[in-house]
């Protein structure tokens, strides 16, 4: 029985994680993410981080990199980066509120999470 709950439990967790429900409203993700910063972790490296999102739609980020963020029709945050190590870089990210927290998601799989302060 102990050999099938931990075959099992890990099935559980990834189930739990696709069954998160995202936010899905473009105008909802604006008003959750203009004006504030985002202290979070990007879960792949363990890395911390902060992203300031500007209403103007600025994306501020940490070592002098810049880059645009918004939100598209399908209700995505997403950021293309305009300077530093990652230009070029651009994705949409699944968000969800879970805790206090905000959770990011790429391809179904959680990316980043995260405190988002005004």
């Amino acid at each position: 029985m102990k050999r099938v709950l931990c075959l099992l439990l890990p099935l559980l967790v990834i189930g739990q994680a696709q069954a998160q429900e995202f936010l899905r409203d473009k105008a909802e993700i604006e008003a959750l993410l203009a004006g504030a910063t985002l202290h979070g972790v990007y879960l792949r490296t363990g890395s911390a981080y902060t992203l300031t999102f500007g209403a103007d739609g600025v994306l501020a980020g940490e070592q002098n990199a810049g880059a645009r963020w918004w939100a598209n029709e399908q209700g995505q945050y997403c950021r293309e980066w305009l300077s530093g190590p990652l230009t070029g870089n651009e994705a949409c990210m699944d968000v969800a509120l879970s805790g206090g927290q905000i959770l990011l998601f790429s391809n179904g799989r959680r990316v980043a999470e995260g405190i988002l302060q005004r």
